[in-house]
């Protein structure tokens, strides 16, 4: 279970920069979050110190059918706990600096 905390907590520490360098699109879009998650994991993952089966644990899993298009993202209506990749860069985006 520590590798998984320890996960999660690369990918929560690496999200901001990751936010910052897509602040300019203005708006947060299922496409843009996805891209910036794939950004994320990538990041995370090419240091080594996370296993791959630890990050993919912590990804938004394709048979939630998130959707990937140009609409705001909003989990309203998502009765699940969505994923923690998910919450830590819907949280930088909106957090008030």
């Amino acid at each position: 279970m520590d590798a998984l905390y320890a996960a999660d907590a690369a990918l929560k520490d690496a999200v901001p920069a990751a936010v910052q360098r897509h602040r300019q699109a203005g708006t947060l879009t299922w496409a843009l979050i996805h891209k910036i998650e794939s950004e994320v994991l990538s990041e995370v993952a090419s240091t080594g110190e996370r296993s791959a089966r630890m990050l993919g644990m912590l990804r938004a899993s394709p048979a939630m059918g998130y959707p990937n298009d140009e609409r705001p993202v909003s989990f309203e209506g998502h009765d699940v706990v969505f994923p923690t990749v998910f919450g830590a860069i819907y949280a930088e985006w909106n957090r008030i600096n």
